[in-house]
């Protein structure tokens, strides 16, 4: 073998790994170092693997190997890796005349290794160990790990045994580090296990996550708290530590591995909203909008945010973790929907002026970016934008700035107008999925008719409300009916007894209804304000058959009767207001369809209420 041939080739490794830790560099303003080193040290490797496998090259090929493969991590598929892997222990074995045919990568590692026990290459190979590793780690395939390090502690004294657990494993395992200096190494030995134990303790911990054992997740995630790793690796576990806790319920422990996580990261945006989702269990709404503010600025300056630290480590840990189930659990809503959500709690919770602010804010948002769509657990979706819209005016009416939601209601209106069908369309309840007896280009769009409808009708009603308040009974009274006839273009078939059972379909029947008798409130309302009493005695009549929960109809009923002098019947439906009425639930109910905001009527409702006291 040619001294100058293997002095050439190691100047070359060492160059091409020097440059490498230059991370902050690039060539030609487009291509990284990283990309580049890599293409260099595959040259490199193939160079050196198109002679004859001999002795003297073996500790320069397997040192080369193992930086092309770590390199060929962030550029190669892990089959890739693995067949440059593979080739690379057949011709080890073959250059000190030992002969391997397996394929099967854990039998070639086992004859490997025993070959080479107690040899100066042994040294190289623990770093391409690490690489089959890593591979192994990545394809979830927790058993064949086990093994291989069971292989290569074959001799040593606690060796483990395949009861034992694979921490326990990692901590017998004595892995040495190149210890000629003469080839310089992407990423040391020491390095690779470090990042390796903490993978597999977090994939351990998600594998028990994923089959609901909880504890034996805890202990895994809590063994890996106190391994070293990169700043935002190692708060990414603490947050999942918090999850783990979460599902055993125990919420203030959970809580304190999210204040840990934010002590390590304060950017990691997942502890935030994990927190937030604590505190709203714990019905703690400070705190949560809080959480939610904290998270929602730290959005916004996601940009310059990473989750992972680059440069810390050749190999990202998200290479290594490649689980749908912790991307489902570590997903965070977008900036968008973090806003609706504060803006949708400020309303339930009477903080109307703070959710005026955020729906403005979340209206500009949505005007000017295009939302990203975002995986997360639960059914914390952002809304359509019309119904973000309605959710707004509906926000603006209860701060009594009517023309500010007059305005978002007309926009409204002007997006669906053309979108609602003209003539009346069937509902069936008994099919399938939620599907017009209309023809249609498909069933997607005649789904979808069914929100145009709802939509359109809601912003007539909201505009009926708007309207309503500045004593414009008139524009009231006909933007109720435009509401009433928007949903007149829906007929509901085969809506029996069990159609609360029904899934999505009952659900959309149930808003419709509600929707409808709340227009006609609103008209009845504005009817008697008018002086029209028989109209506004027929429609807040139709309206308690579907809304039964606002006092307002029924003291605008009462109030009816009285101006129509049938006195019997207003004290009749005076004491049927004093009796206690059952919750409606509005888990199901939009926002702006939950309550009924505060209607102007020229009645005094507590006078109203002496006068029918005396009279009883």
């Amino acid at each position: 073998m040619d001294a100058s041939l293997l002095n050439k080739w190691t100047q070359e490794n060492n160059i091409l790994m020097k440059e490498w830790k230059r991370k902050n560099s690039h060539v030609g303003g487009k291509e990284s170092v990283k990309g580049k080193c890599h293409k260099g040290m595959l040259k490199l490797l193939q160079t050196i693997q198109g002679i004859p496998a001999v002795s003297e090259l073996v500790e320069l090929e397997l040192t080369a190997a193992y930086n092309t493969l770590v390199l060929s991590f962030n550029f190669s598929t892990l089959i890739d890796v693995q067949q440059i892997l593979s080739s690379t222990l057949h011709r080890a074995l073959e250059a000190v005349g030992c002969q391997e045919s397996s394929r099967d990568p854990a039998a070639l590692w086992r004859i490997t290794l025993q070959c080479f026990r107690n040899t100066t290459p042994l040294l190289c190979l623990h770093g391409l160990l690490c690489v089959q590793w890593a591979l192994w780690l990545a394809s979830c395939q927790m058993d064949s790990i086990h093994h291989l390090l069971k292989d290569a502690t074959q001799g040593v004294k606690e060796a483990p045994s395949p009861s034992q657990n694979l921490h326990e494993a990692i901590k017998k395992l004595r892995l040495a580090d190149n210890n000629n200096s003469n080839l310089l190494t992407a990423m040391t030995v020491r390095e690779f296990l470090d990042l390796l134990h903490i993978c597999t303790a977090i994939a351990e911990g998600l594998e028990h996550m994923r089959l609901e054992d909880s504890s034996t997740a805890l202990v895994s995630m809590l063994g890996a708290t106190s391994l070293p790793a990169p700043r935002a690796l190692l708060a990414r576990v603490h947050t999942l530590t918090g999850v783990t806790y979460a599902k055993l319920g125990q919420p203030q422990s959970a809580l304190q591995s999210y204040r840990k996580a934010l002590e390590v990261d304060f950017g990691c945006r997942t502890a935030l909203y994990q927190s937030a989702l604590v505190y709203r269990k714990l019905k703690t709404t400070q705190a949560e909008m809080e959480a939610l503010r904290l998270l929602h600025a730290a959005l916004i300056q996601s940009s310059e945010e990473k989750t992972v630290d680059v440069g810390a480590t050749p190999i990202s840990p998200d290479v290594l973790l490649r689980s749908q189930y912790m991307d489902a659990i570590l997903a965070v809503p977008s900036a968008q929907l973090v806003l609706h959500s504060l803006a949708h709690t400020c309303v339930l919770h009477d903080r109307v002026s703070e959710a005026v602010e955020l729906y403005l804010d979340l209206m500009s948002s949505l005007q000017s970016e295009i939302a990203q769509p975002v995986f997360t657990e639960g059914d914390v979706s952002l809304p359509r934008i019309p119904v973000v819209y309605l959710e707004a005016a509906f926000t603006l009416l209860k701060a009594k700035r009517a023309w500010d939601a007059i305005a978002v209601c007309e926009e409204v209106i002007s997006k669906t107008a053309n979108l609602i069908p003209e003539k009346q369309n069937a509902f069936d309840l008994s099919e399938e999925q939620i599907i017009f007896s209309m023809e249609g280009p498909s069933k997607s769009v005649k789904r979808e008719r069914l929100e145009y409808v709802l939509w359109g009708s809601a912003a007539h009603y909201l505009l009926g409300l708007a309207y309503s308040n500045m004593k414009d009974t008139k524009e009231a009274v006909t933007n109720f009916t435009r509401s009433l006839n928007c949903l007149a273009k829906v007929s509901i078939k085969n809506a029996g007894p069990c159609a609360e059972e029904q899934g999505d379909g009952a659900v959309k029947v149930k808003v419709l209804a509600r929707l409808r008798g709340l227009a006609l409130a609103g008209r009845g309302l504005s009817f008697m304000e008018r002086g029209q009493f028989k109209e506004a005695l027929r429609d807040l009549k139709l309206s308690l058959h579907s809304v039964t929960d606002t006092q307002i109809i029924n003291l605008g009923l009462v109030e009816v009767f009285r101006r129509l002098g049938r006195q019997d019947e207003a004290l009749v439906c005076w004491r049927e207001l004093q009796r206690p009425s059952e919750a409606v639930s509005s888990g199901h109910l939009p926002l702006y369809l939950q309550t009924f905001p505060h209607v102007s009527v020229s009645f005094d409702t507590s006078d109203l209420d002496k006068v029918m006291r005396d009279a009883f």
